[in-house]
């Protein structure tokens, strides 16, 4: 029941998210799972019961190395980059197939290019610059949609339900 109702409350934010950003420029672009050395940290981190699916989908566990924060256990690729400009994917994505987790996503992935982050004041959301989905018209609407749709306070009373709250970094509009 529990599983069912993260899904659900999950597929709401993607609908609502899907208004702005089609599933198909996001397949074509897939800049959210691919990762550069500097931008590693920006790599999801999984909770147990999605170490559990990756385990079950045959993806090695040595990929991954264990987090903590806050009490909260979680897991995040352990990328062996060769050099700084090497971009490695993240090891839930498929070339062809797209991400394996599907529905059973982070939560972080499933709300990709906004991100939860917290400072002092607590929790904000932060647009990722880098994704090229959004601007002028379609960057208008989701910014319409986060304030009058509601998207921005459903986002922020599920931040719980991520693993681990990741610190503010640049490139990051504060919504």
């Amino acid at each position: 029941m529990k599983q069912k109702k993260k899904l659900d409350i999950w597929k709401g934010m993607n609908n609502m998210l899907k208004k702005v950003l089609s599933s198909e420029t996001c397949a074509s672009c897939r800049i959210c799972c691919s990762f550069v050395k500097e931008d590693a940290w920006e790599s999801p981190v999984f909770s147990e019961v999605e170490m559990e699916q990756i385990r079950r989908l045959g993806i090695s566990e040595k990929k991954f190395y264990e987090i903590e924060q806050n009490g909260r256990k979680g897991y995040q690729a352990d990328y062996q980059f060769e050099n700084e400009h090497q971009i490695l994917l993240c090891p839930c994505l498929d070339e062809k197939k797209g991400c394996l987790l599907g529905e059973h996503k982070p939560f972080e992935c499933s709300i990709w290019p906004i991100r939860i982050f917290e400072d002092e004041n607590g929790g904000y959301l932060g647009l990722a610059e880098v994704c090229p989905a959004f601007s002028g018209e379609k960057k208008r609407i989701l910014m319409q949609e986060l304030e009058e749709g509601g998207l921005k306070d459903r986002i922020l009373k599920e931040k719980n339900r991520q693993t681990v709250i990741k610190e503010s970094e640049t490139g990051y509009e504060r919504l």
